[in-house]
Protein backbone atom coordinates (compact mmCIF):
# COMPACT_ATOMS: atom_id res chain seq x y z
CA UNK A 1 0.00 0.00 0.00
CA UNK A 2 1.13 3.38 -0.93
CA UNK A 3 -0.94 6.49 0.06
CA UNK A 4 -3.36 4.75 0.77
CA UNK A 5 -3.43 2.69 -2.52
CA UNK A 6 -2.61 -1.06 -3.83
CA UNK A 7 0.81 -0.82 -5.89
CA UNK A 8 1.73 -3.11 -8.47
CA UNK A 9 3.66 -5.99 -8.17
CA UNK A 10 7.08 -4.92 -10.11
CA UNK A 11 11.35 -6.15 -10.12
CA UNK A 12 14.28 -5.29 -10.36
CA UNK A 13 14.59 -2.21 -12.35
CA UNK A 14 10.41 -1.97 -13.20
CA UNK A 15 9.68 -1.17 -9.32
CA UNK A 16 12.12 2.32 -10.17
CA UNK A 17 10.25 3.10 -13.23
CA UNK A 18 6.54 1.53 -12.03
CA UNK A 19 6.24 5.10 -10.26
CA UNK A 20 6.97 7.60 -13.88
CA UNK A 21 4.97 5.42 -15.81
CA UNK A 22 1.97 5.83 -13.57
CA UNK A 23 2.50 9.82 -13.52
CA UNK A 24 2.82 9.54 -16.99
CA UNK A 25 0.07 7.82 -17.44
CA UNK A 26 -2.28 10.05 -15.51
CA UNK A 27 -0.74 12.90 -17.38
CA UNK A 28 -2.47 11.43 -20.41
CA UNK A 29 -5.46 10.43 -19.01
CA UNK A 30 -6.09 13.94 -17.62
CA UNK A 31 -8.40 15.13 -20.39
CA UNK A 32 -12.14 16.29 -20.04
CA UNK A 33 -13.29 13.12 -21.18
CA UNK A 34 -11.42 10.75 -18.54
CA UNK A 35 -12.57 13.86 -15.68
CA UNK A 36 -15.49 13.13 -13.78
CA UNK A 37 -17.12 14.19 -10.67
CA UNK A 38 -17.83 12.17 -7.59
CA UNK A 39 -19.67 15.09 -4.98
CA UNK A 40 -16.81 17.53 -4.79
CA UNK A 41 -14.13 15.96 -5.40
CA UNK A 42 -12.10 14.90 -8.27
CA UNK A 43 -11.08 11.22 -9.41
CA UNK A 44 -8.05 10.69 -12.03
CA UNK A 45 -6.99 6.84 -12.16
CA UNK A 46 -7.43 6.34 -8.85
CA UNK A 47 -6.14 9.25 -7.20
CA UNK A 48 -8.50 11.67 -5.28
CA UNK A 49 -7.88 14.98 -5.44
CA UNK A 50 -10.17 17.03 -2.65
CA UNK A 51 -10.91 20.39 -4.38
CA UNK A 52 -7.98 20.65 -5.56
CA UNK A 53 -5.48 21.01 -2.13
CA UNK A 54 -4.09 17.68 -2.55
CA UNK A 55 -3.23 17.60 -5.63
CA UNK A 56 -2.22 19.66 -8.31
CA UNK A 57 -0.43 19.98 -12.10
CA UNK A 58 2.28 21.36 -10.44
CA UNK A 59 3.07 18.77 -7.90
CA UNK A 60 2.27 16.39 -10.75
CA UNK A 61 5.13 18.19 -12.45
CA UNK A 62 7.82 17.85 -9.08
CA UNK A 63 6.83 14.23 -8.52
CA UNK A 64 7.53 13.23 -12.32
CA UNK A 65 10.68 15.18 -11.94
CA UNK A 66 11.85 13.75 -9.09
CA UNK A 67 10.84 10.17 -10.28
CA UNK A 68 13.04 10.40 -13.18
CA UNK A 69 16.34 11.76 -11.86
CA UNK A 70 15.88 9.30 -9.31
CA UNK A 71 15.45 6.29 -12.16
CA UNK A 72 18.38 8.30 -13.82
CA UNK A 73 20.57 7.67 -10.79
CA UNK A 74 19.80 4.12 -10.82
CA UNK A 75 20.81 3.29 -14.31
CA UNK A 76 24.10 5.13 -14.50
CA UNK A 77 24.95 2.40 -11.40
CA UNK A 78 24.85 -0.47 -13.44
CA UNK A 79 27.35 -2.17 -13.97
CA UNK A 80 28.33 -2.06 -17.83
CA UNK A 81 28.51 -5.31 -19.63
CA UNK A 82 31.76 -6.62 -20.38
CA UNK A 83 34.05 -6.60 -23.45
CA UNK A 84 33.86 -10.28 -25.16
CA UNK A 85 36.82 -11.88 -25.39
CA UNK A 86 39.49 -11.40 -28.53
CA UNK A 87 40.56 -14.98 -28.64
CA UNK A 88 39.53 -18.44 -28.92
CA UNK A 89 40.13 -21.25 -25.80
CA UNK A 90 40.08 -25.08 -25.78
CA UNK A 91 40.04 -26.07 -22.41
CA UNK A 92 42.36 -24.00 -20.34
CA UNK A 93 44.42 -22.95 -23.55
CA UNK A 94 44.25 -19.92 -25.56
CA UNK A 95 44.36 -19.68 -29.15
CA UNK A 96 45.94 -16.61 -31.28
CA UNK A 97 44.40 -15.34 -34.28
CA UNK A 98 43.00 -18.21 -36.39
CA UNK A 99 44.33 -17.71 -39.42
CA UNK A 100 42.47 -19.77 -42.28
CA UNK A 101 40.28 -20.52 -45.20
CA UNK A 102 37.19 -22.23 -46.24
CA UNK A 103 38.04 -25.62 -48.78
CA UNK A 104 35.23 -25.79 -48.32
CA UNK A 105 35.08 -28.85 -50.40
CA UNK A 106 36.20 -31.23 -53.15
CA UNK A 107 33.43 -32.05 -54.47
CA UNK A 108 30.03 -30.32 -52.76
CA UNK A 109 27.94 -32.95 -50.86
CA UNK A 110 30.54 -35.81 -52.41
CA UNK A 111 33.50 -35.93 -49.89
CA UNK A 112 31.25 -38.00 -47.10
CA UNK A 113 29.05 -40.80 -47.93
CA UNK A 114 27.80 -42.26 -50.87
CA UNK A 115 25.11 -41.74 -53.26
CA UNK A 116 23.77 -43.34 -56.89
CA UNK A 117 26.77 -40.77 -58.16
CA UNK A 118 29.28 -41.73 -56.44
CA UNK A 119 28.71 -45.33 -55.03
CA UNK A 120 32.39 -45.27 -53.62
CA UNK A 121 32.55 -42.78 -51.33
CA UNK A 122 34.13 -40.10 -51.03
CA UNK A 123 37.56 -38.78 -50.05
CA UNK A 124 38.63 -42.45 -48.78
CA UNK A 125 38.47 -43.49 -52.59
CA UNK A 126 42.35 -43.58 -53.41
CA UNK A 127 42.06 -40.86 -55.93
CA UNK A 128 40.26 -38.58 -54.15
CA UNK A 129 42.25 -39.02 -51.52
CA UNK A 130 45.59 -38.45 -53.04
CA UNK A 131 43.79 -35.14 -54.21
CA UNK A 132 43.11 -34.56 -50.85
CA UNK A 133 46.32 -34.38 -49.37
CA UNK A 134 48.02 -32.28 -52.28
CA UNK A 135 45.32 -29.67 -51.39
CA UNK A 136 45.46 -29.66 -48.08
CA UNK A 137 49.60 -29.82 -47.96
CA UNK A 138 49.67 -26.59 -50.49
CA UNK A 139 48.03 -25.16 -48.06
CA UNK A 140 49.75 -25.41 -44.97
CA UNK A 141 52.69 -24.00 -47.07
CA UNK A 142 51.32 -20.75 -47.40
CA UNK A 143 50.60 -20.71 -44.16
CA UNK A 144 47.33 -21.76 -43.61
CA UNK A 145 46.60 -23.34 -39.65
CA UNK A 146 42.91 -24.08 -39.87
CA UNK A 147 39.91 -25.14 -42.63
CA UNK A 148 36.58 -24.84 -42.94
CA UNK A 149 35.18 -27.98 -44.73
CA UNK A 150 31.54 -28.51 -45.39
CA UNK A 151 29.76 -32.34 -44.26
CA UNK A 152 26.40 -32.76 -45.34
CA UNK A 153 25.69 -30.13 -47.53
CA UNK A 154 22.31 -30.02 -49.02
CA UNK A 155 21.89 -33.83 -48.05
CA UNK A 156 22.85 -35.50 -50.95
CA UNK A 157 24.92 -38.00 -49.60
CA UNK A 158 26.13 -40.07 -46.16
CA UNK A 159 22.94 -40.58 -44.64
CA UNK A 160 20.44 -43.73 -44.58
CA UNK A 161 16.92 -42.43 -44.94
CA UNK A 162 13.53 -44.77 -44.80
CA UNK A 163 11.08 -43.93 -47.81
CA UNK A 164 9.19 -41.46 -45.85
CA UNK A 165 12.28 -39.59 -45.49
CA UNK A 166 13.13 -40.40 -41.65
CA UNK A 167 16.71 -40.61 -40.63
CA UNK A 168 17.86 -44.09 -39.91
CA UNK A 169 21.60 -43.30 -39.56
CA UNK A 170 24.64 -42.70 -41.66
CA UNK A 171 26.01 -44.84 -44.53
CA UNK A 172 28.28 -47.25 -45.09
CA UNK A 173 30.97 -44.83 -46.48
CA UNK A 174 30.65 -41.93 -44.19
CA UNK A 175 33.16 -43.36 -41.21
CA UNK A 176 35.71 -44.23 -43.54
CA UNK A 177 35.62 -40.99 -45.44
CA UNK A 178 35.96 -39.12 -42.08
CA UNK A 179 38.92 -41.64 -41.37
CA UNK A 180 40.49 -40.76 -44.05
CA UNK A 181 40.36 -36.68 -43.76
CA UNK A 182 41.14 -36.49 -40.25
CA UNK A 183 44.21 -38.83 -41.47
CA UNK A 184 45.13 -36.06 -43.92
CA UNK A 185 44.70 -33.20 -41.89
CA UNK A 186 47.07 -34.98 -39.02
CA UNK A 187 49.82 -35.25 -41.79
CA UNK A 188 49.44 -31.73 -42.91
CA UNK A 189 49.60 -30.22 -39.47
CA UNK A 190 45.69 -28.27 -40.18
CA UNK A 191 42.58 -28.21 -37.93
CA UNK A 192 39.53 -28.14 -39.31
CA UNK A 193 35.93 -26.87 -38.77
CA UNK A 194 33.21 -29.31 -39.76
CA UNK A 195 30.10 -27.72 -41.24
CA UNK A 196 27.07 -29.78 -40.77
CA UNK A 197 24.39 -28.34 -42.68
CA UNK A 198 24.42 -26.29 -45.89
CA UNK A 199 21.65 -23.59 -46.23
CA UNK A 200 20.95 -25.77 -49.30
CA UNK A 201 20.07 -28.79 -46.79
CA UNK A 202 16.40 -26.13 -46.96
CA UNK A 203 16.18 -26.03 -50.54
CA UNK A 204 13.27 -27.67 -52.40
CA UNK A 205 14.05 -30.88 -53.08
CA UNK A 206 15.16 -32.38 -56.26
CA UNK A 207 15.82 -35.50 -57.83
CA UNK A 208 18.68 -35.66 -60.01
CA UNK A 209 19.89 -39.16 -61.45
CA UNK A 210 18.62 -41.12 -58.35
CA UNK A 211 19.84 -38.27 -56.34
CA UNK A 212 18.20 -36.16 -53.62
CA UNK A 213 19.14 -32.72 -53.27
CA UNK A 214 17.29 -30.18 -50.59
CA UNK A 215 14.13 -31.06 -49.40
CA UNK A 216 15.74 -31.80 -46.01
CA UNK A 217 13.74 -28.90 -43.40
CA UNK A 218 12.10 -31.47 -41.49
CA UNK A 219 14.95 -32.91 -40.03
CA UNK A 220 15.25 -29.40 -38.43
CA UNK A 221 11.37 -28.38 -38.25
CA UNK A 222 9.65 -31.54 -37.48
CA UNK A 223 10.03 -32.94 -33.91
CA UNK A 224 10.00 -36.94 -35.20
CA UNK A 225 12.52 -36.45 -37.47
CA UNK A 226 14.77 -34.14 -35.88
CA UNK A 227 14.76 -36.67 -33.04
CA UNK A 228 16.01 -39.34 -35.04
CA UNK A 229 18.26 -37.32 -37.17
CA UNK A 230 20.32 -36.02 -33.89
CA UNK A 231 19.94 -39.35 -32.52
CA UNK A 232 20.58 -41.61 -35.17
CA UNK A 233 22.95 -39.45 -37.54
CA UNK A 234 24.79 -36.71 -35.16
CA UNK A 235 25.27 -38.36 -32.33
CA UNK A 236 26.89 -41.24 -33.41
CA UNK A 237 28.96 -39.24 -35.83
CA UNK A 238 30.22 -37.15 -32.34
CA UNK A 239 30.73 -40.35 -29.97
CA UNK A 240 33.23 -41.51 -32.79
CA UNK A 241 35.33 -38.43 -33.29
CA UNK A 242 34.61 -36.37 -30.18
CA UNK A 243 38.03 -36.64 -28.93
CA UNK A 244 40.00 -36.02 -32.36
CA UNK A 245 42.23 -33.62 -32.06
CA UNK A 246 42.55 -32.42 -35.65
CA UNK A 247 39.13 -30.88 -35.07
CA UNK A 248 38.94 -27.66 -33.87
CA UNK A 249 34.90 -26.93 -33.97
CA UNK A 250 31.73 -28.05 -35.08
CA UNK A 251 29.38 -25.65 -37.15
CA UNK A 252 26.10 -26.35 -36.98
CA UNK A 253 24.72 -24.51 -40.23
CA UNK A 254 25.68 -22.27 -42.70
CA UNK A 255 23.99 -18.76 -42.80
CA UNK A 256 21.02 -20.26 -41.32
CA UNK A 257 19.28 -16.87 -41.91
CA UNK A 258 18.34 -17.78 -45.48
CA UNK A 259 16.25 -20.99 -43.91
CA UNK A 260 14.73 -18.60 -41.30
CA UNK A 261 11.20 -17.16 -41.22
CA UNK A 262 11.37 -13.17 -41.41
CA UNK A 263 15.21 -13.33 -41.63
CA UNK A 264 15.26 -14.10 -45.24
CA UNK A 265 14.42 -17.48 -45.28
CA UNK A 266 11.83 -18.57 -48.51
CA UNK A 267 14.56 -17.85 -51.18
CA UNK A 268 15.42 -20.94 -51.56
CA UNK A 269 12.70 -23.10 -50.22
CA UNK A 270 10.26 -23.59 -47.63
CA UNK A 271 11.33 -21.64 -44.50
CA UNK A 272 11.79 -23.08 -40.89
CA UNK A 273 10.48 -20.90 -37.93
CA UNK A 274 12.77 -18.07 -35.60
CA UNK A 275 12.13 -20.58 -32.71
CA UNK A 276 12.67 -23.95 -34.44
CA UNK A 277 15.62 -22.69 -35.90
CA UNK A 278 16.96 -21.58 -32.71
CA UNK A 279 15.56 -24.75 -30.51
CA UNK A 280 17.89 -27.00 -33.34
CA UNK A 281 20.72 -24.88 -32.52
CA UNK A 282 20.58 -24.95 -28.98
CA UNK A 283 19.68 -28.90 -29.14
CA UNK A 284 22.88 -29.23 -31.64
CA UNK A 285 25.20 -27.33 -29.18
CA UNK A 286 24.02 -29.20 -26.14
CA UNK A 287 25.03 -32.80 -28.44
CA UNK A 288 28.32 -31.66 -28.92
CA UNK A 289 29.37 -30.33 -25.44
CA UNK A 290 28.10 -33.84 -24.20
CA UNK A 291 30.00 -36.01 -26.67
CA UNK A 292 33.07 -34.31 -27.38
CA UNK A 293 35.45 -31.85 -26.16
CA UNK A 294 35.47 -29.35 -29.34
CA UNK A 295 33.33 -26.32 -29.85
CA UNK A 296 30.57 -25.65 -31.67
CA UNK A 297 29.48 -22.28 -33.62
CA UNK A 298 27.12 -21.22 -36.48
CA UNK A 299 28.34 -19.27 -39.46
CA UNK A 300 25.50 -16.83 -39.68
CA UNK A 301 25.42 -14.76 -43.44
CA UNK A 302 25.85 -11.57 -41.83
CA UNK A 303 26.62 -9.86 -38.21
CA UNK A 304 22.47 -8.53 -38.47
CA UNK A 305 21.55 -12.18 -37.71
CA UNK A 306 22.98 -12.86 -34.16
CA UNK A 307 19.59 -12.50 -32.73
CA UNK A 308 19.01 -15.73 -34.13
CA UNK A 309 21.82 -17.60 -31.93
CA UNK A 310 22.62 -15.53 -28.49
CA UNK A 311 21.88 -17.51 -25.58
CA UNK A 312 22.07 -21.18 -27.92
CA UNK A 313 25.48 -22.56 -26.11
CA UNK A 314 27.57 -21.59 -28.44
CA UNK A 315 31.41 -21.24 -27.82
CA UNK A 316 31.67 -18.79 -29.91
CA UNK A 317 29.88 -16.64 -32.77
CA UNK A 318 31.07 -16.45 -36.43
CA UNK A 319 29.62 -13.99 -39.05
CA UNK A 320 30.33 -14.16 -43.11
CA UNK A 321 31.18 -10.63 -44.03
CA UNK A 322 30.70 -9.45 -48.10
CA UNK A 323 30.69 -5.87 -50.00
CA UNK A 324 26.84 -6.27 -50.09
CA UNK A 325 26.50 -6.54 -46.43
CA UNK A 326 28.68 -3.28 -45.43
CA UNK A 327 25.50 -0.99 -45.34
CA UNK A 328 24.12 -3.27 -42.83
CA UNK A 329 26.70 -5.09 -41.12
CA UNK A 330 30.11 -2.90 -41.29
CA UNK A 331 33.45 -4.71 -41.04
CA UNK A 332 35.05 -2.39 -39.29
CA UNK A 333 32.19 -2.29 -36.19
CA UNK A 334 34.39 -2.94 -33.18
CA UNK A 335 33.36 -6.01 -31.84
CA UNK A 336 32.88 -4.40 -28.30
CA UNK A 337 29.91 -2.68 -29.53
CA UNK A 338 27.99 -6.23 -30.41
CA UNK A 339 27.65 -7.00 -26.74
CA UNK A 340 28.35 -10.26 -27.21
CA UNK A 341 29.39 -13.15 -24.43
CA UNK A 342 31.59 -15.15 -26.91
CA UNK A 343 34.65 -14.14 -29.27
CA UNK A 344 33.51 -13.43 -32.50
CA UNK A 345 35.08 -15.28 -35.84
CA UNK A 346 35.22 -14.06 -39.35
CA UNK A 347 33.76 -17.26 -41.27
CA UNK A 348 33.85 -15.77 -44.36
CA UNK A 349 35.40 -12.72 -46.56
CA UNK A 350 36.03 -12.75 -50.12
CA UNK A 351 39.62 -12.72 -51.44
CA UNK A 352 37.76 -11.88 -55.25
CA UNK A 353 35.76 -9.19 -56.62
CA UNK A 354 35.70 -7.13 -53.54
CA UNK A 355 36.56 -3.54 -52.37
CA UNK A 356 39.23 -4.74 -50.11
CA UNK A 357 42.27 -6.84 -50.70
CA UNK A 358 42.29 -9.93 -48.44
CA UNK A 359 45.32 -9.13 -46.33
CA UNK A 360 43.63 -5.80 -45.27
CA UNK A 361 40.17 -7.56 -44.75
CA UNK A 362 42.46 -9.48 -41.93
CA UNK A 363 44.03 -6.54 -40.61
CA UNK A 364 40.36 -4.60 -39.93
CA UNK A 365 39.41 -7.88 -38.64
CA UNK A 366 42.64 -7.97 -35.87
CA UNK A 367 41.42 -4.32 -35.74
CA UNK A 368 37.78 -4.64 -34.87
CA UNK A 369 38.47 -7.87 -32.23
CA UNK A 370 37.68 -10.83 -34.13
CA UNK A 371 39.61 -13.91 -33.01
CA UNK A 372 40.48 -15.06 -36.33
CA UNK A 373 39.59 -15.11 -40.32
CA UNK A 374 38.78 -17.67 -42.47
CA UNK A 375 39.06 -16.85 -46.45
CA UNK A 376 36.56 -17.50 -48.90
CA UNK A 377 37.76 -20.35 -50.25
CA UNK A 378 39.80 -22.43 -51.91
CA UNK A 379 38.24 -24.60 -54.48
CA UNK A 380 34.75 -23.30 -54.50
CA UNK A 381 35.02 -21.61 -57.85
CA UNK A 382 32.95 -18.72 -57.29
CA UNK A 383 33.06 -14.93 -58.06
CA UNK A 384 34.04 -14.45 -54.38
CA UNK A 385 37.00 -17.25 -54.71
CA UNK A 386 40.69 -16.65 -55.61
CA UNK A 387 42.86 -17.95 -53.01
CA UNK A 388 43.89 -21.02 -55.13
CA UNK A 389 44.99 -18.69 -58.46
CA UNK A 390 47.00 -15.73 -56.71
CA UNK A 391 47.95 -17.98 -53.77
CA UNK A 392 48.65 -15.84 -51.50
CA UNK A 393 50.45 -16.05 -47.68
CA UNK A 394 48.17 -15.27 -45.21
CA UNK A 395 50.15 -13.36 -42.07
Amino acid sequence: MQNGFPQPEVHGLGKEIAPLGLILSQLARRTKRNRRRIGSNLEIRGILVYNGRVSSQLKIFFLLRRSLLQTMRRLWRLPQPPAPPSRLRVGDASLPFLDGINLPWLRYGGDFGANAWSPGGGVARKERREELGRELRELKAHGIDTVRWFLFCDGRAGIRCTRAGTPLGPDGCLFADFDAALEELAAAGLKVVFVLLDFLWFDEAKAVNGVQTGGRSPFVSGAYKQRHFRRRVLRPLLERYGRSPEILAWDVINEPEWATRGWGGGIIGPSVSFLKMRRFIRRAARLVHRHTGQLVTVGLGNASGLPLVRGCGLDFYQVHWYDRWQSVAPLGRPVAELGLDRPLLLGEFPTRNASLTPQAIIDLAKASGYCGALAWSWLAGDEFSGMKETNPTIS
